[in-house]
């Protein structure tokens, strides 16, 4: 102790000249470290940079000139087709205007129904909005959904009255709204959904109409859908005779049943005495078959009658978000 009293000046700069060195010995230990990661990341740097220049395509400025040119070119392709998935306009209306908006909609929509000889399911249908046809208050999730479905159902159904399409016998759309959800009129809905692909930014809306016509006015009506500007795709279409749709069709004339053939004679029929043998009448002059007119009556011979169908079809309307 006495010789630290005489050297109290050389015992404190030993202590701060260790403590220097404890700290200068942490540093240097720090940087060291931080230099090794410093040093694995520039290998990593340089193992990535070793790939890109082993790999088949390298990023030289010719190629980096190649991936901006065809960027571009997708681009352009992306603008024209954004021209065949324009948004159905619809109006931006809610409370009394929408209510206006809503009955001239449906008015022009059954008169353009009568124009075109498309008998509709009643006078006062509604396109399957029979939950909002007579409403004066709206429920949540009205607003913009349900002018926007309607304007669809308008743009879809006018390609089938141009069409010519007779009976248009029901349309149903996914539900949007809670008077949707508390409508007892089932056979306006569908069950599935609208759809949002955040990723595309595309909106998809199913709908699904039910209509009777004949094969050309199907093929107008999918004429029309390829014509659209609005991003109207067929998804599913289930097709068969009108006459076997249900009841309210004609009468299909079916042969009777065939009978059971006679043990003794399997070329007779049991309970039907044999006929006898019919002489074959000789071919009128200018007959080229069974039941053919002779040449030079003026008269038309009805190859082909054609029926009419029953046509389910499964639209997509598809948008884009912005």
């Amino acid at each position: 102790m006495l010789w630290i009293k005489r050297n109290l000046f050389l015992t404190i700069g030993g202590v701060v000249a260790l403590g220097l060195l404890g700290v200068g010995i942490y540093f240097l230990l720090a940087a060291k470290a931080r230099g090794s990661a410093l040093q694995e990341e520039i290998n990593q740097s340089k193992a990535t940079l070793d790939g890109f220049r082993g790999a088949p395509v390298y990023p030289s400025a010719t190629n980096i000139a190649i991936a901006k040119a065809e960027t571009e070119k997708l681009k352009g392709v992306l603008t024209d087709m954004k021209r065949f998935f324009t948004p159905v306009k619809a109006e931006n209306v809610t409370g009394l205007a929408f209510r206006s908006w809503r009955d001239n909609t449906l008015a022009d929509m059954r008169n353009q129904a009568k124009q075109a000889r498309t008998t509709l399911p009643n006078t006062q249908y509604a396109f399957s909005f029979e939950a909002q046809k007579n409403k004066v208050d709206f429920l949540e999730g009205t607003f913009p959904a349900i002018p926007q479905q309607l304007a669809e159902v308008k743009a879809f159904s006018q390609i089938l009255f141009e069409a010519h399409v007779d009976p248009l016998i029901n349309i149903r759309r996914a539900r949007v709204s809670l008077d949707d959800n508390a409508s007892p009129v089932a056979t306006d809905y569908l069950a599935q959904k609208i759809e949002t692909n955040a990723v595309s930014g595309m909106v998809t809306s199913p709908y699904e109409f039910t209509f009777h016509c004949l094969s050309s006015e199907l093929a107008a009506v999918l004429e029309g859908l390829i014509k659209s500007p609005h991003g109207l795709v067929v998804k599913a279409l289930h097709i068969e005779p009108a006459e076997a749709a249900g009841p309210g069709g004609p009468n299909i004339n079916l042969p009777p049943p065939p009978q059971p053939p006679d043990r003794n004679n399997p070329n007779r029929i049991r309970g039907v005495p044999p006929a006898a043998p019919v002489a074959p009448k000789p071919a009128a002059p200018g007959a080229a078959f069974p039941g053919a007119k002779p040449a030079g009556t003026g008269g038309s011979v009805v190859l082909l009658k054609e029926r009419r169908l029953k046509v389910t079809m499964l639209v997509h309307v598809i948008k884009a978000t912005k």
